[in-house]
C-alpha cells in the first residue's frame, strides 16, 4: 500500500492526550471505536480533534487553539485511499469534516508556510 503522506519534510502532529488511554474511556462496539477525544501539538499552537458518530454517519470536530492568537490555518483535508475531503477553518479555529465508512485516515493542517499531519486516526 502507498503511503497517504508526503514527504518527510512535512512535520507530524505530537498525540498530547488520547481519551481511549483515559480510565472510563469509551468501550468498542462492534469492532469499531464510538468516539474518541484526542488533543495533538501543531507547532506553536493545539488541535482538539474529537471523532463523533450520528445518525448520518461518523464525523471529525476540531478546534485550532492558540494562546490568544487566531489560527493561521485557513483549511484542513482529509485523506484515505481514493478519499479525499476538506474543511475551511472559522476564525475561531473551528472545522467539521464527514468521514469515509472505514479507512487508513490522515489530516492534514497548514498553518502559516508549515504543514502538519495527524496520522492513524481510527474510525
Amino acid at each position: 500500500m502507498m503511503p497517504l503522506s508526503p514527504p518527510s519534510t512535512h512535520k507530524d502532529g505530537i498525540l498530547i492526550m488520547d481519551s481511549r488511554h483515559a480510565l472510563g474511556a469509551p468501550q468498542r462496539h462492534q469492532g469499531l471505536l464510538n468516539v474518541w477525544n484526542r488533543l495533538y501539538k501543531i507547532g506553536s499552537f493545539y488541535l482538539d480533534l474529537s471523532l463523533k458518530r450520528g445518525p448520518n454517519g461518523a464525523f471529525l470536530v476540531g478546534q485550532v487553539i492558540g494562546a490568544a492568537q487566531k489560527p493561521p490555518a485557513l483549511r484542513v483535508t482529509l485523506h484515505a485511499p481514493s478519499y479525499s475531503r476538506s474543511s475551511f477553518i472559522t476564525e475561531r479555529g473551528n472545522f467539521r469534516i464527514q468521514l469515509p465508512d472505514k479507512g487508513d485516515l490522515e489530516l492534514e493542517l497548514t498553518l502559516d508556510s508549515e504543514t502538519f499531519w495527524v496520522r492513524g486516526l481510527d474510525v
